[in-house]
């Protein structure tokens, strides 16, 4: 867990929650609300090993360029 003023948005946090739990240790899945249905967010996760269990922003549109496979097709999947 990490507090933070609201000058900071949820996506930039994310790496260092993740970065909390050893790199020994597999990760399953990571549970999120849309505000972390960012393209960094996904491939965080997937960089993990973990699967993304994160629903699609209200105005969610495809993305156009894929920088990590995975991750983007965990994003259609949800």
């Amino acid at each position: 867990m990490e507090v933070t003023g609201s000058h900071i948005g949820d996506v930039p946090v994310l790496t260092d929650l993740l970065g909390q739990i050893p790199e020994d240790e597999q990760i399953g899945s990571v549970a999120a609300d849309g505000a972390y249905d960012a393209r960094k967010c996904h491939d965080a996760i997937a960089d993990r090993g973990a699967h993304a269990v994160i629903p699609p922003r209200k105005n969610a549109k495809p993305w156009k360029t894929v920088t990590a496979e995975a991750a983007s097709k965990q994003r259609c999947t949800v």
